[in-house]
């Protein structure tokens, strides 16, 4: 116990010799900046890796790159000159996986002329996008900012006030005939299928009476409800047909042609019938309106605007228009990719014509596309292109479903979109010169050039 040891002194261990393949791999990562070789690891470093103590850090010489690799072109602030990643046939036998080469900044890339086509981002200006909500947010206080939502509020299709009108129908289809085969709505109605009705907005409503319209209106608590309601912004059509006043009590019939059906109500006095028809003919604009304006993008503007030009200055040279060059045109004009174009669509349609017949003329507002359809709305009411519009539907659609095929497009297109144009009245606002007899003489030599084509 009272022996003191002696410490032990610490032997060096020897180290214990490399197998062949380890050493070929320390001679290997050195050069390529291999993750476990004892040097730098990036490929960038000016000098050489330094040398350490052991067998396995032996000063390796800076290579250059193998035979048959070329170095980037690159400056000074960049590094010396990189080598591309070797081929696998180049790799000495046994050595490891070596990791890529990190490239070179992408100015350095664009730089080489071997190395394919400039990127399309190229000198592309980094933009930051909105981020905003796609409905509007209520207007209370939990919504800090509602710049987005008050300018959806502001650039939303709301119906116009004069559509607001009331008054008491017959909501049947055929007032003469008995209530079984009238095909009325089914609704609880009187013997004489009288009904208080009323337009508020989009929809279309029928009342009891109009004390209940009058208290139910307002909304409140337990207030009478109305019988039926439609949707007007289904409706692509409205029509007018005149009865016997000697046999009918309610003489005018009006049809509001949707999506889902038909409605019919008839009117007793012939004052009141204008005023019922022109309200529903506007809300249904203005509902075509809102869909096609909240498509729209500018996108679809710039790929529309060539084939507006082209179509008008075919139109005018009087030559004839290929079948590909209309079915060119339908598809730009299909904003909502459902192979149909509705009266929105041809309201647009005919409004870019115009304004190309502005471009074909000379005019300086129709240098750009912008410009002149901004004086095309003023030449050219929205009201009057809506009618012309309707007419051009009415005429191209042939399963009066209210939508135009490709087919009618192709074949009927021609005559029917030059017979809009000439209706719009812009040729001889313009100076256009359509022939010695005006604008017929136009029509007639187009009619006879697609008469054979045109099955109306």
């Amino acid at each position: 116990r009272g022996i003191r040891r002696a410490p032990r002194a610490r032997a060096r261990a020897t180290p214990k010799p490399l197998p062949p393949s380890a050493r070929r791999m320390a001679l290997v990562a050195p050069q390529l900046g291999h993750p476990l070789s004892p040097g730098p690891r990036s490929p960038y470093a000016a000098s050489p890796p330094a040398a350490a103590g052991g067998p396995c850090s032996a000063p390796v010489p800076w290579t250059t790159p193998f035979s048959g690799q070329a170095a980037y072109p690159s400056s000074g602030a960049f590094g010396p000159p990189l080598a591309k990643p070797r081929h696998p046939a180049l790799v000495p036998p046994g050595a490891p996986l070596v990791p890529d080469i990190a490239l070179p900044p992408q100015p350095v890339l664009d730089a080489a002329e071997d190395d394919g086509p400039i990127s399309v981002a190229f000198k592309l200006r980094p933009t930051e996008g909105e981020v905003k909500p796609s409905r509007p947010s209520p207007n209370t206080a939990q919504y800090v900012r509602r710049e987005s939502a008050a300018l959806q509020e502001r650039e939303a299709v709301q119906p116009r006030l004069s559509g607001d009108i009331r008054g008491w129908v017959m909501a049947a289809a055929n007032p003469g005939e008995e209530e079984e085969r009238s095909g009325h709505v089914q609704a609880p109605l009187d013997e004489f299928r009288l009904a208080y009705q009323c337009i508020s907005g989009w929809v279309i409503m029928l009342w009891r009476s109009q004390d209940d319209f009058e208290e139910g209106i307002q909304g409140h608590r337990r207030a009478p409800r109305a019988l039926a309601w439609f949707d007007l912004r289904t409706a692509y059509d409205v029509c007018l047909d005149v009865g016997d006043p000697g046999s009918h009590v309610a003489p005018h019939r009006i049809t509001v042609t949707m999506k889902t059906g038909n409605y019919y109500f008839c009117v007793e006095m012939p004052e009141d019938v204008p005023v019922w028809y022109e309200a529903i003919w506007r809300l249904i604009q203005d509902a075509r309106l809102r869909d096609v304006r909240a498509k729209d993008t500018e996108l679809h503007q710039r790929k529309r605007w060539p084939a507006a030009c082209g179509i008008v200055e075919a139109l005018l040279r009087g030559g004839p228009i290929g079948d590909r060059a209309m079915a060119v045109l339908f598809h730009a004009y299909d904003m909502n990719y459902d192979c149909y174009l509705q009266v929105g669509e041809l309201m647009v349609l005919l409004q870019e014509l115009a304004a190309a017949l502005l471009h074909a003329s000379g005019h300086g507002e129709g240098v750009e596309r912008n410009t002149a359809v901004f004086s095309t709305t003023h030449r050219v009411p929205e009201d009057d292109l809506f009618d012309k519009a309707m007419q051009l539907r009415r005429r191209l659609c042939s399963h009066g479903d209210g939508k135009v095929r490709k087919d009618d497009f192709v074949r009927c297109g021609p005559v029917a979109l030059s017979e809009a144009l000439a209706g719009l009245g812009l040729m001889a606002d313009l100076g256009i010169s359509t022939g010695a007899g005006g604008d017929d003489s136009y029509l007639s030599q187009l009619s006879a050039i697609y008469g054979y084509l045109n099955p109306f």
